[in-house]
């Protein structure tokens, strides 16, 4: 009777530490944290902070800088690491369209944004909580 209460016990145990483990919850997409940005523009360096918020049901982007912040429309991450996401900002009283495509690689993204003046290289790293 003895070692049937502690094989219960033992059982019970594991269940719950199972539970616990998280096992069979969809991982965070890997672009998931915030990232120091850095933009080559026609206009010199910029530096944004990009937010990237969610789990695997979708992702929500903000681009912070000292004039303010926008939030992203058209936000895609793929299996491959692939980001995406559009912005619009407000330059000098003119309306300009970003689109951003690039890759997350551990702590680092890289890609570009999309203009209509053109592409502008664009590399990140994730920033330390």
């Amino acid at each position: 009777m003895k070692l049937r209460n502690y094989l219960l016990l033992a059982l019970a145990a594991a269940l719950v530490a199972l539970g616990c483990s998280g096992y069979g919850a969809p991982a965070l997409p890997a672009a998931v944290g915030s990232w120091n940005m850095t933009i080559e523009t026609p206009l010199g360096t910029q530096t944004p902070t990009i937010d990237v918020t969610g789990d695997a049901s979708g992702l929500m982007v903000a681009m912070a800088s000292p004039d303010g912040s926008v939030e992203a429309t058209d936000v895609t991450f793929g299996e491959d690491g692939s980001l995406g996401f559009t912005v619009a900002i407000d330059a000098g009283g003119q309306q300009l369209t970003l689109v951003f495509s690039g890759m997350v690689d551990g702590d680092a993204l890289n890609g570009t944004f999309a203009t209509d003046f053109g592409d502008m290289e664009a590399t990140a790293t994730r920033a330390v909580e």
